[in-house]
């Protein structure tokens, strides 16, 4: 270009132009530059270049002019790979494109500048990157309902953003329970290996270094940390994976070109993380789901066997004992029967494991402070445990009292603690720290918000691999070899802690060692006063009506009574009982079993006939009943007894009733 063509370019071409001496000072602007920089007539004559631009850029421009002047070429617009920015005289800056052209005058060489405010083709550029982004993530969001599971999508993310960002490596870390990735998803130039093993030592020192809440750029000392995984990598953009409180994983971009990482990009990488967050707990929340059914299903089969069972129990048990009168004076037999009963007993013992993992179980909640209840109890395990094992407790006089069965609970620890020990190698020791924790609504998903104490049982043994934990609580479920365990010992806790109101949770990491923690409801009322037995009361003979839809099981209480001089009158089910009833008023007593099948159950029939007879005396039994012990309508003329009875408790109850 001529310094002829000057005068009519100025007048005719619509962009600004700006004519710049050597010296960087412009010597000459047309009227669209003026106006685009907000400078009145001549107001740019005699201006720095640079101070048409922000104060910050100013020392970086001059060194590129500088360079340019050096070797003066013509420059179209769009070529430039930088943001350019204009600042106008109120301050306010546009982005701007600029072409330069050399121009040989009399008075030496001069530059001209043709600059074009892009404010509005900027926003439409950003516009489509933007719709590309929001397309991509609605493909992401369609392909993780189309997976059947999220490592489809986990596995072709990386692949999938490197197409998307032009970016050279993204990876995907997914850490374990105590800090350390095992699992690492990468494409690109990047090293899966490599970048798993600085990941397993410097996690939290990654994890820490990054923003909760957003996607940001990697600063030097993050690109350091990352510099074994690859080479070159100048810039780079990370955020965590984020499930409720706490981190699940990071997604990281790397590049190795040195251009900024734009707000548009960032943006991206925080909204994929945060699908892929959601998708994977809405896996885990399926999985929970599952597994709550899975229990629950197993609850209500395992109690339904317990209660056929249990009546199974009673005619055998009823049987033996029977048959031990008929051959007292028979040595042989009578050990014969023992071993028998016996053998009931456990059957019995089973039973009981399974209604507690049914949540059926019957228990008798009371305030209870632990101090006393643990320290005694380890009394007990420590001489269980043996020499090679400590046991070390934790509880302090301070805490408040549990609503609990001190029962059950009893049994539940020793179960807890003798799994730990048998987790250990050996030898080894076992912690029992008592504490208590307020909760939070929705803090835990099994958890009522409110008071609770927290047992915990920690041992540092071989620990649960995540499948195995996923079961622990499963009856029947075991690790141990034959005969060395039933698989009940947890099921049986868990049904205790969740039919008391409170929780199971077993924190494990497989070789390092697991933590059992029960949860349960604070006392609202201080302990109660223990009271002496009531005294046995010696009764006459009565009139009592057995109802037992079970044949066998009612014939054994037949024969149990009719031995012990009592009339019995037998009724199959609560219409059977309530026309025998009517017709027999000397009816003393009504021994009923709680289910009876049909529309009126033991505690329906007994409310019943007490409005006939007055005064009737109500003992109910159940092998499975998660009702209360005692119906609110029968008052103290009503108890509960559970199958597999012996014939002396059957007999001092009814004692107890009609005396």
């Amino acid at each position: 270009m001529t310094a002829l063509m000057l005068p009519q370019l100025f007048d005719i071409v619509p962009d600004a132009l700006l004519l710049v001496d050597a010296e960087g000072r412009i010597i000459r602007a047309n009227g669209n530059a003026e106006r685009l920089f907000g400078h009145g007539n001549d107001g740019l004559v005699g201006l720095s270049v640079e101070a048409l631009m922000p104060a910050d850029a100013r020392e970086r421009h001059l060194q590129h002019r500088l360079g340019y002047m050096s070797s003066p070429r013509v420059r179209p617009m769009g070529q430039s790979d930088q943001v350019l920015v204009g600042q106008k005289a109120d301050g306010q800056q546009f982005p701007v494109e600029i072409a330069l052209s050399p121009i040989e005058t009399a008075h030496g060489r001069h530059y001209l500048a043709s600059v074009r405010d892009i404010s509005e083709s900027q926003r439409v550029r950003q516009a489509l990157v933007r719709a590309s982004y929001d397309a991509f993530i609605a493909r992401l969001g369609q392909m993780a309902l189309d997976a059947g599971s999220e490592q489809q999508l986990v596995r072709s993310l990386p692949g999938m953003l490197i197409d998307e960002l032009q970016a050279d490596a993204v990876a995907l870390a997914f850490p374990e329970s105590d800090g350390h990735a095992i699992d690492v998803r990468v494409a690109g130039q990047i090293n899966g290996e490599a970048l798993c093993h600085i990941l397993s030592s410097r996690w939290a020192l990654l994890e820490a270094s990054l923003p909760v809440d957003r996607a940001t750029i990697l600063d030097d000392r993050q690109l350091e940390l990352l510099a074994e995984a690859g080479e070159g990598f100048a810039c780079g953009a990370a955020t965590l994976l984020r499930d409720r409180d706490h981190p699940t994983g990071i997604l990281m971009v790397l590049s190795t070109d040195t251009r900024p990482i734009q707000h548009d990009i960032l943006h991206l990488i925080q909204g994929v993380a945060v699908l892929v967050a959601a998708i994977m707990q809405r896996r885990r929340t399926a999985e929970q789901l599952a597994h709550a059914q899975r229990l629950d299903a197993l609850g209500q089969l395992t109690g339904g066997i317990a209660h056929d069972f249990n009546n199974l129990l009673t005619i055998i048990s009823g049987s033996l004992q029977l048959l031990d009168d008929e051959y007292a004076p028979h040595q042989g037999a009578r050990d014969l029967i023992a071993g028998a009963l016996h053998s009931v007993a456990r059957g019995a013992s089973l039973t009981s494991k399974l209604l507690a993992f049914a949540r059926r179980q019957p228990l008798a909640p009371q305030s209870v402070k632990l101090h006393q209840l643990v320290h005694d109890l380890g009394t007990m395990l420590q001489r269980i445990l043996g020499e090679s094992f400590s046991l070390t407790i934790e509880c302090h006089r301070g805490l408040p009292p549990a609503h609990v069965d001190p029962c059950q609970l009893e049994t539940a620890l020793v179960n807890v603690v003798l799994n730990a020990r048998d987790a250990l190698p050996g030898n080894g020791e076992i912690l029992l720290s008592v504490g208590e924790q307020w909760v939070r609504p929705q803090e835990m998903e099994e958890l009522q918000a409110g008071h609770y104490i927290v047992i915990r049982i920690t041992d540092r043994g071989m620990g649960m691999s995540a499948s195995t934990a996923r079961r622990a609580v499963e009856p029947f479920f075991t690790t141990k070899s034959m005969g060395q365990g039933s698989g009940l010992g947890l099921s049986m806790v868990y049904g205790f802690t969740r039919q008391s109101r409170g929780m199971l949770h077993i924190d494990t990491v497989h070789g390092r060692g697991t933590t059992v923690s029960m949860y349960l409801p604070v006392a609202t009322s201080l302990p109660e006063r223990v009271l002496p037995p009531r005294h046995r009361v010696e009764g006459a003979r009565q009139t009592i009506l057995v109802v037992e839809d079970d044949p066998g099981v009612r014939r054994i209480a037949v024969s149990f009574l009719q031995a012990a001089g009592y009339v019995t009158l037998e009724a199959c089910d609560a219409v059977e009982a309530l026309a025998i009833a009517k017709m027999h008023p000397e009816t003393a007593l009504v021994f009923s079993d709680v289910m009876l099948g049909g529309a009126m159950n033991g505690h329906a029939l007994a409310s019943t006939l007490r409005e006939q007879l007055p005064g009737l005396a109500v003992l109910l039994t159940t092998g499975h009943d998660d009702a209360p012990d005692v119906s609110p309508d029968l008052g103290h003329c009503g108890t509960l007894l559970r199958k597999p009875y012996r014939r002396e408790d059957l007999l001092v109850a009814i004692q107890q009733l009609i005396a």
